[in-house]
């Protein structure tokens, strides 16, 4: 493997890859649940999901990197997505515990 500058520059895209849906699948995570209302105090909680996928704009050195940060990318997109429907279940079970 050698480090010629030209193998290592398709991390761009990559990054781009997951910055672009990461605030889609925030908008479409929030829309489709079935919260009524969203505090603006749990809006902090994106904070671990985006970074994940800003963490992808750090250039890989390895291709071990390159296969983290696709999985980090990824990852913090559907945990961007997830978040509001994991908020839900949450409250219901708190409730349904607290109700008994």
């Amino acid at each position: 493997m050698s480090g010629r500058p030209d193998e290592r520059q398709w991390w761009l895209p990559v990054a781009v890859l997951f910055t672009v849906p990461a605030p889609a699948a925030v908008w479409c995570g929030r829309a489709t649940s079935y919260l009524p209302g969203f505090p603006p105090g749990f809006a902090f909680l994106y904070a671990v999901p985006l970074a994940m996928v800003a963490f992808t704009w750090i250039p890989p050195r390895t291709d071990a990197q390159r296969r983290r940060r696709l999985a980090l990318g990824g990852t913090g997109c559907l945990l961007a997505f997830l978040y509001p429907h994991a908020l839900l279940v949450g409250i219901l079970v708190l409730w349904a515990s607290t109700a008994g």
